[in-house]
């Protein structure tokens, strides 16, 4: 089952057209995770990389932009995983203005799982391969 957060446009996150800026999305994306994880795999995101020093960088993107947010807008971003490979992982996000559910954004982005002490990958390990499996749509 998929995992979904809200996130309130902020006065920052937009640009001077009054639109947020486009990489905010992406950060939007990256809260999402990390709420992800703390949600569904029993470890913040912070946890995980203090103390299992496993991070999971973005490694590839596919993203398509849809219609714009504003501040005040209230995003709904509802994550899921794909696919599942030795050290990679798939995640599929869809961001949807919460007021109306209009689809504003949808990305593809491959995570790596990587030991932040070596910056190398590392196979993902079995309870978070569970966590991601459970996700799926």
């Amino acid at each position: 089952m998929p995992f979904s957060t809200r996130i309130t446009v902020r006065f920052g996150d937009t640009d001077p057209a009054g639109l947020v800026y486009y990489p905010n999305i992406f950060h939007y994306f990256h809260i999402a995770l990390e709420e992800f994880f703390g949600a569904r795999c029993g470890i913040s995101y912070r946890q995980l990389m203090a103390d299992e020093r496993i991070g999971f960088p973005t490694v590839k993107v596919e993203t398509e932009f849809f219609v714009p947010l504003v501040y005040g807008d209230e995003a709904e971003v509802e994550i899921h995983v794909s696919q599942t490979g030795n050290s990679s992982a798939t995640f599929e996000y869809r961001l949807r203005r919460a007021g109306d559910a209009t689809l504003c954004a949808r990305s593809k982005q491959v995570h790596v799982a990587m030991n932040l002490d070596t910056r190398r990958p590392v196979r993902i390990p079995e309870k978070y391969r569970l966590a991601f499996a459970a996700s799926a749509s």
